[in-house]
């Protein structure tokens, strides 16, 4: 009886750093890959629990992909955190981007994005990992 009780405790005060698991709720961070610019633009997410998520257009709902290893994760948060300097990134956003990275954390987000190809080295090699987490059935 004692250990039910402790099993419990134990996963309500994990699930409780984070938050909820779907994307929208989820207060940990997550990156958000957007690509295109029209409405019904894929939108890609993985967040810092590992989860992939993929939806189609900004008010569809969530399929959940899959999960990344918790080091993939990490250094995949890492990157864009610390080599392509995301939260302090001087890119200007063009109106109607091809591709917007968006790095998120409750109600706290830095973007950048790009039209055409024309992103800074180390978001484009970043941007090609990212996607590369994603099944090709998936990516547009």
């Amino acid at each position: 009886m004692m250990w039910l009780v402790e099993t419990g405790v134990a996963r309500a005060q994990e699930t409780a750093t984070t938050g909820s698991t779907f994307p929208n709720r989820y207060t940990g961070r997550q990156i958000v890959v957007e690509v295109g610019s029209e409405t019904d633009r894929p939108e890609y997410r993985l967040l810092d629990n590992g989860l992939m998520y993929y939806r189609e257009g900004s008010e569809g709902g969530f399929t959940k992909l899959g999960q990344q290893k918790k080091d993939t994760t990490q250094r995949t948060f890492a990157t864009l955190e610390q080599e392509c300097k995301i939260k302090t990134a001087k890119i200007e956003k063009p109106e109607n981007p091809d591709v917007t990275i968006t790095w998120k954390r409750a109600k706290t987000e830095f973007a950048v994005g790009w039209e055409k190809r024309n992103a800074p080295e180390v978001y484009e090699k970043f941007y090609e990992k990212f996607m590369s987490f994603f099944p090709r059935n998936k990516q547009k």
